[in-house]
């Protein structure tokens, strides 16, 4: 048997199932439920920060660059004093914060970085949910035995994430997850903050609608044009007024609004594996005014969806197209495909027709994505071949298995459709990796294939 050693002396590790039995007594209806919320503070600035110590207390924006282009993914503390938050141009973070420092987004180290966490999180608790790549949610109701209080665990998590790993975190701690994630959006940044049930109405009832999760600014102003700006309004609110307005999601804001949360979160083991879709989108330095070039880009997304989902072994049924324009307004338009596919060919021929009717004209883009959803498994797929075109579509098949072992294993750029002109040569800051796994690196030559090739 393995022993763990701390200042406590030695005792074996506790498994999970030990924990589980020791949690509570399914008859017990008088042990609450605790949960623990961890959020890591701007996680990726703080990632670069310790790993370049000299950016200690300098304003550090991830993403973008020092050449005006692209967007921020992620701002430390010292930037968001200026008003920089993920999703701003980096024209626009210059203009608020002249000497912010342009940090390269390095994805696949802060997956790494994160999965250490993850890890180290399982300390404390047998269940762990990792809910983003910065966040995860604990229950803690049996690990409670073994420390004082709840707030003396949170501040062992801190401890913990602080020694290994040098990073600032933020622990929340409330009855259940909902209440414990908002401890943590209010205790940040580097806090630890716990909510009781019966603080939870006096805690909520003062805080404007738009800090409970899940509100964004177009249904803060919708209830605000009921009259309801605070979560004690909204608690408060008849569920006839909200279901009028939200249909049935109104109820269950009011519900949120009153630290209620009936949500159940599946474990891995039970959870049958269901993506709804998968897409890809970019947002482009330079805006977009010509609709030949958006044309191009959505060939180069096109390939990059069907080889996720031919990846995956799945085939869709419904496109998405979205588009975001300079002035940051966003519409969506999809179709119902008349068939599944995850053929690029498809793809890009139902692309165009989408970009063509909702394309408002004169408008500049700075975001096309494309997604393809209502996903099946392809080998359930059992539709009667077509007897004229089955021949052409078995050659599709292999010549799209080819193109997705060449890629695998050289790089997303090595070979592409000459109209989706991605035999662009990469700027030398770039990484010429596989967007659909990171830590794929191709060269910098590329072969391209003509349109008409499959």
């Amino acid at each position: 048997m393995a022993w763990h050693h701390d200042k406590h002396g030695r005792h074996a590790i506790l498994s999970p199932a030990t924990l589980e039995n020791a949690t509570r007594d399914p008859s017990d209806q008088s042990v609450e439920r605790t949960f623990l919320h961890i959020d890591m503070d701007a996680f990726f600035a703080s990632v670069e920060i310790r790993d370049n110590p000299h950016l200690e207390g300098r304003p550090v924006a991830v993403g973008g660059s020092s050449g005006n282009r692209g967007v921020i993914t992620a701002a430390n503390y010292e930037a968001r004093k200026y008003g920089l938050g993920a999703g701003m141009t980096a024209v626009e973070a210059r203009k608020r914060c002249p000497n912010v420092i342009f940090m390269p987004t390095r994805g696949p180290k802060y997956t790494y970085v994160s999965a250490l966490i993850m890890a180290a999180l399982e300390k404390f608790s047998p269940d762990v949910k990792p809910l983003s790549v910065d966040e995860a949610s604990l229950e803690i109701t049996g690990c409670l035995k073994l420390y004082k209080s709840a707030v003396e665990l949170g501040s062992d998590v801190k401890k913990t994430i602080k020694e290994r790993f040098n990073l600032p975190c933020t622990v929340g701690i409330g009855p259940n997850r909902l209440v414990a994630k908002m401890a943590a959006n209010l205790g940040k940044p580097d806090g630890l903050m716990i909510i009781k049930t019966d603080e939870v109405a006096e805690i909520f009832a003062p805080l404007s609608v738009r800090k409970m999760i899940g509100i964004g600014k177009a249904t803060e102003a919708a209830l605000d044009r009921i009259g309801i700006r605070t979560l004690g309004q909204l608690a408060a609110a008849p569920d006839a007024l909200l279901k009028s307005r939200f249909g049935i999601l109104g109820p269950v804001m009011s519900k949120l609004a009153r630290g209620e949360w009936s949500g159940r979160m599946k474990k891995d083991d039970d959870r049958d594996f269901c993506e709804k879709s998968m897409g890809h989108q970019r947002t482009y330095g330079e805006p977009l005014s010509n609709p030949e070039d958006m044309r191009a880009k959505l060939v180069a997304l096109s390939e990059m969806v069907a080889r996720r989902v031919r990846r995956a072994k799945m085939v869709g049924r419904v496109l998405t197209l979205t588009i975001r324009y300079t002035t940051f307004e966003t519409i969506s338009h999809q179709v119902r495909l008349p068939f599944v596919t995850d053929d690029e060919e498809h793809l890009i021929k139902y692309a165009w027709r989408l970009l063509s009717e909702a394309l408002e004209e004169g408008k500049q883009v700075r975001l096309l994505g494309l997604s393809l959803g209502v996903l099946s498994d392809k080998e359930k797929d059992d539709r009667q071949l077509d007897l004229f075109l089955s021949k052409e579509k078995l050659k599709r098949e292999c010549l799209y298995s080819a193109l997705d072992n060449i890629r695998d294993r050289l790089g997303e750029r090595v070979i592409a459709r000459a109209m989706g002109r991605r035999w662009e040569p990469y700027d030398s800051r770039q990484s010429r990796g596989d967007p659909l796994n990171p830590l794929i690196r191709g060269p910098a030559g590329v072969q391209v294939v003509a349109d008409n090739a499959v």
